[in-house]
């Protein structure tokens, strides 16, 4: 076999098989691989603090990264997991939340902000795979999105027990999320009729499945949630169990 025929093998391995992995097989987990050490004076290059924004509220052009970064340091000292649902901002502060919503299709993800970016211009926020693949943007590339500021990590991330699984090649969980409540999310919209329409599709597979509703600020957000779990092994267990009908599944916080 020719080095042409074995450089595009790989290429493709690596641009299709995190898809293969994650299509309704991987619960992605909101705040998870946190590393346990702070930054420790660790800054990438071309780092600078975060700017302060208006009403918590920033609109532009949001993109995403994956595996070249995959097992990265972070600017806060955590070590970037592409199936995480965190991102990079040049504003919010660290080990804080935010909600990005996609201002074409309405969908909306919450996200752990624990790394600097993007540094290309005009862009706003890098999102992790999981997070770009939850507001469906992994084929653009892009999209224009509403970033929205919730506030810093409520519960100390000490406080919480971790929890470490493999499955194959994969890492599916390496950390519990900063909290200590989990529920499972199939996904989140600023329209409370997609919500609706999703539940209706989902209800024969996923008995129980039901509407939260979480205003931030004068924003609705319409999320598509399952059970109330004390621990994150019941969560993950369920998980499982559930994304084997072909459903993205997000193990998220408790509200």
């Amino acid at each position: 076999m020719s080095n042409k025929k074995i450089t595009l093998i790989l290429i493709l391995f690596f641009v299709f098989m995190p898809a293969i992995f994650l299509s309704g097989c991987v619960p992605y987990i909101i705040g998870g691989n946190y590393s346990g050490q702070n930054s420790g004076g660790y800054a990438p290059p071309g780092y600078y603090p975060p700017k302060r924004i208006s009403n918590d509220v920033e609109i532009g052009v949001a993109s995403w990264y994956g595996p070249g970064f995959q097992g990265r340091p972070t600017a806060s000292g955590q070590i970037y997991n592409m199936y995480d649902l965190t991102a990079a901002s040049l504003t919010l502060p660290l080990d804080s939340y935010a909600y990005v919503t996609d201002l074409e299709n309405h969908r909306s993800v919450e996200v752990l902000v624990n790394d600097r970016g993007p540094y290309a211009d005009g862009r706003i926020m890098d999102l992790s795979y999981a997070a770009a693949r939850a507001l469906d943007m992994i084929g653009p590339g892009t999209a224009l999105v509403r970033v929205q500021y919730l506030g810093p990590n409520p519960v100390s991330l000490a406080q919480c027990k971790r929890y470490y699984s493999t499955s194959g090649i994969v890492p599916i969980v390496k950390h519990a999320p900063p909290v200590c409540g989990y529920t499972l999310q199939f996904a989140a919209y600023t329209r409370k009729a997609k919500a609706l329409k999703k539940i209706s599709a989902m209800k024969k597979f996923v008995p129980g499945v039901q509407l939260a509703e979480k205003n931030v600020r004068g924003t609705f957000y319409y999320k598509v949630v399952f059970g109330d779990f004390k621990n994150l092994q019941d969560a993950y267990n369920f998980a499982k169990t559930i994304a084997k009908y072909g459903y993205d599944v997000y193990i998220t916080r408790s509200e």
